[in-house]
Parts: C-alpha cells; sequence; structure tokens
C-alpha cells in the first residue's frame, strides 16, 4: 500500500515538474516575443538567468536550489549503482533539459518500482 502511494506521489511530482516550471518558461517567451526583453540571444539567455538572482527571495531559491542539486546529484550516482538502475545517468541532462522536479520526482517513481520488485 504504501509503495502505491508513493508511486502516486512520484508519478504526480514529475507531472508537475513538467507542467509547472514550463508554465513560467511560457511567461518568459512571452516577454521575448512581446519585446519586453530584447536583445541577442546571448543577451535573453543572460536576462533568464540574471532574473533568478535579482532579487534576495529569487537569490535565495536559486542557491538552494544550486545545493540541492548537487545533493541530489550525487544521490542520483549513489542510488543509481547501488540498486543497478538502468539508465540512471539520464537524470542529470534531463534536469536541465526538462526540470529538476520532473527528473528527482521520475527517478524517485523508477527507484520504487525497482524496490518494489526486489
Amino acid at each position: 500500500m504504501w509503495s502505491n502511494i508513493r508511486l502516486a506521489i512520484y508519478g504526480a511530482t514529475s507531472i508537475a515538474g513538467i507542467i509547472w516550471p514550463f508554465y513560467f518558461i511560457i511567461q518568459f517567451i512571452n516577454l521575448v516575443r512581446n519585446g519586453n526583453i530584447e536583445g541577442s540571444l546571448i543577451d535573453i539567455v543572460n536576462a533568464f538567468f540574471d532574473d533568478a538572482w535579482i532579487t534576495p527571495t529569487s537569490g535565495f531559491i536559486s542557491a538552494d536550489t544550486i545545493v540541492l542539486l548537487i545533493v541530489i546529484f550525487v544521490f542520483y550516482a549513489a542510488e543509481g549503482r547501488r540498486l543497478k538502475l538502468r539508465f540512471w545517468g539520464i537524470y542529470f541532462p534531463l534536469t536541465f533539459i526538462i526540470s529538476l522536479a520532473f527528473s528527482f520526482g521520475t527517478f524517485m517513481f523508477i527507484r520504487e518500482l525497482k524496490s518494489i520488485k526486489n
């Protein structure tokens, strides 16, 4: 029973980890399209990352996320090897291509499935 609950939570966070972050990415893209953010592609990318540090609140969240990211990457490697998960290294690029919430939720989902089978 608890495994099914964990699977549901991990699955839901994986889905939310695609939808919610991309909602904000779409908002940023719309700002660029509407001309609120202008410049070369490099200027636009810099604006995206600069905004993550623009206020003390966003800086706190960004710093906290970076530290969490380091710990999660160590966890991916350790747990992936320990449980002999196939393709455990795919979660590193998925973090940057999609989102940390998606990659971590998916990793935990696959990890739980592996635990159930054993």
